[in-house]
């Protein structure tokens, strides 16, 4: 049976991106394709862990855009805004 306890309480730390730009960026955590975020739009990475992590946005054409070394608690999530590329 699950209680309502769980609910309020994640214990995964997310990185969300919101891709405030004009650019489809690629995004890497720590040396690794994560995935794609569209222009205009936002993606979620669940459970990237607590700790220390480079984030990096790269732009169509494998430039880097931006570099964020982020460290994280338990259950903290981050949220990156990309405004520009």
């Amino acid at each position: 049976m699950t209680g309502c306890n769980e609910d309020l309480f994640d214990a995964e730390s997310d990185l969300v991106i919101i891709n405030e730009s004009v650019c489809n960026v690629t995004i890497f955590v720590d040396g690794r394709e994560a995935f794609v975020v569209r222009a205009g739009s936002d993606r979620t990475l669940d459970d990237i862990g607590p700790g220390r992590h480079v984030i990096e946005a790269l732009d169509e054409h494998g430039n880097l855009v931006e570099r964020r070394t982020i460290d994280l608690a338990n259950s903290e999530d981050y949220y990156w805004f990309i405004y520009d590329c």
